[in-house]
């Protein structure tokens, strides 16, 4: 299974921006104040149980840019 770190290192291949920005988040508050910040907090949102432990918290970008899947323990 992929660390933290190397998904951010992938993502910085195709998305640099977005790559740097999530690379210093350390819990679900940062991933919140982030999207407070790009003025996200009206996006759709959605939380997809993978076992009794881990989840993916997924946020719409915008309907052209997708979404972002956050790991979440």
């Amino acid at each position: 299974m992929k660390t933290y770190d190397q998904h951010c290192r992938q993502l910085r291949q195709t998305h640099p921006a977005l790559a740097e920005e999530f690379a210093r988040f350390q819990g679900v508050a940062e991933i919140l104040a982030w999207m407070q910040r790009r003025e996200l907090t009206h996006a759709r949102v959605d939380i997809v149980g993978q076992d009794e432990f881990e989840y993916d918290f997924l946020v719409e970008l915008g309907s052209e840019q997708g979404w972002v899947a956050f790991g979440i323990t």
